[in-house]
């Protein structure tokens, strides 16, 4: 059990992630893919692991093509260098609805992640063909295993889950629940809040790695924060923790991190993107950061009335480097929804770029921020939209979350129907050392505490 639970951190299978996130990044490792084959026939032990560790340490600093036609600078100079002078506009905002949209924030990111939690890890032919199946199709609720022993076997139905990093043993599905349940995608909301309580604004990448490390088991983290966090306590130091040895750098973990930083700083995309930023490099780099910075940006400008959320979308754009694979990808989302193209064939297109059914494609940033951009753009209620990114596939309880909390900043706690927030106490539970049960009026009222407002 201990050993099913401890991945992310072998050297040899990190192999075949970094030789893929390197050809991502335009980098010229080809060469070396028969070696990574010879030691992935080799037996399990420190030789194994040895060879691993320096084949890694060769293909990060492999040399770029000369062909690759995108920018995408690391350091934060570097990266404010590509931007337009507008990227640092500050808007203005109507302070009066702070609190409502706050709330809205919130819970839609709670309810979002709910119920996109039980098909984590499903591709969506399954996630449709199970919920028609079991009745639950269109999503108008929480979603429910099955007792009919046909659909358990064709769909591997079952409550019981062992794997999970949160120290639940059961699966999320409705009957299961009797409280909002722990997952990464609201500790890192609350461990933001406690960050800024500790350090303040202008918090350090050093903080954010501090907190980490008081704030959570090992455990509870995954992939590139699992590395992050192993980089750590060998006394590697921030940005190298998002840098070495970490070929999941570009995945989703840091755009899950990134809904605080908008919360706190209404009409202020350049200041959420920046502490994004800080955030974003303690375990990743280039667009899984941009990532981040972009959803950060994006949840900013929620709080601006006037603006359609296309617009919000294209001003958030602005704090990313416009030349980078993620600026690409969204603006290219933008384009077919200007176009009229519908929102299925935006959602196939970005299937047939990228196969869920691989991790690695499936915990990418950038189908996932596309993804969260399409069922945004093209929904106008909430439960259209958080239902839309379930059915959608690749990560769903993360994309959930994400698409929940911008439509809930954008709309107030209003716009979510209260079927969803009264099914459970109003508290969030989660890993984060003396955050561990938070009610939502607390939390609400935390944040509102910390808006940063600057003229």
């Amino acid at each position: 059990m201990l050993r099913d639970k401890m991945r992310w951190t072998a050297y040899s299978d990190l192999l075949e992630d970094e030789y893929r996130q390197c050809l991502q990044e335009g980098l010229q490792v080809e060469p070396l893919l028969e070696e990574i084959r010879r030691i992935q026939t080799l037996s399990d032990g420190s030789l194994r692991e040895e060879e691993a560790r320096s084949l890694l340490a060769r293909l990060e600093v492999a040399p770029v093509r000369s062909d690759f036609p995108y920018e995408e600078p690391e350091d934060y100079e570097s990266i404010q260098s590509t931007l337009r002078p507008t990227a640092h506009k500050i808007w203005p905002v109507d302070a009066d609805h702070f609190t409502d949209r706050i709330a809205g924030a919130w819970y839609g990111r709670t309810v979002g992640c709910v119920l996109g939690i039980p098909v984590e890890g499903w591709p969506r032919s399954k996630i449709t063909g199970y919920l028609k199946a079991s009745g639950q199709y269109p999503i108008t609720e929480y979603l429910h295993s099955t007792q009919d022993p046909a659909l358990r076997a064709q769909f591997d139905i079952h409550e019981e889950d062992p794997t999970t990093p949160y120290d639940r043993t059961r699966v999320c599905w409705r009957e299961c629940l009797d409280a909002y349940p722990n997952d990464d995608d609201l500790n890192y909301t609350v461990l933001a809040l406690k960050l800024l309580e500790r350090y303040g604004h202008n918090f350090t990448s050093a903080d954010v790695a501090e907190t980490w490390l008081l704030g959570i088991p090992a455990f509870h983290a995954c992939t590139a924060e699992r590395v992050a966090i192993r980089n750590l306590m060998t006394g590697i130091l921030p940005p190298q923790t998002g840098r070495r040895r970490n070929p999941y750098r570009e995945w989703i973990g840091a755009q899950i991190r990134a809904d605080f930083f908008g919360y706190i700083a209404p009409g202020n995309p350049a200041a959420a993107a920046a502490m994004a930023y800080r955030d974003g490099v303690v375990s990743h780099t280039k667009n899984g950061v941009y990532g981040e910075m972009f959803i950060a940006a994006w949840l900013s400008l929620c709080y601006v009335e006037g603006l359609t959320m296309l617009q919000r979308v294209q001003n958030a754009l602005e704090q990313i480097p416009p030349r980078s694979r993620l600026s690409e990808a969204i603006s290219e989302v933008c384009a077919s929804y200007v176009s009229g193209v519908s929102f299925q064939s935006v959602v196939d297109g970005i299937h047939a770029r990228y196969d869920e059914t691989l991790q690695f494609d499936w915990c990418l940033t950038i189908p996932n921020a596309m993804l969260v951009t399409a069922c945004v753009l093209w929904h106008d209620d909430y439960d259209a939209a958080v239902t839309a990114a379930v059915l959608s596939g690749f990560d769903t309880d993360c994309n959930g979350a994400t698409v929940g909390s911008l439509f809930g900043l954008s709309h107030g706690r209003h716009s979510i129907p209260s079927r969803w927030h009264k099914a459970f106490p109003p508290v969030i539970h989660t890993s984060v050392h003396g955050y561990h049960a938070l009610t939502f009026s607390d939390a609400i009222e935390r944040t509102r505490n910390l808006i940063l407002l600057e003229s």
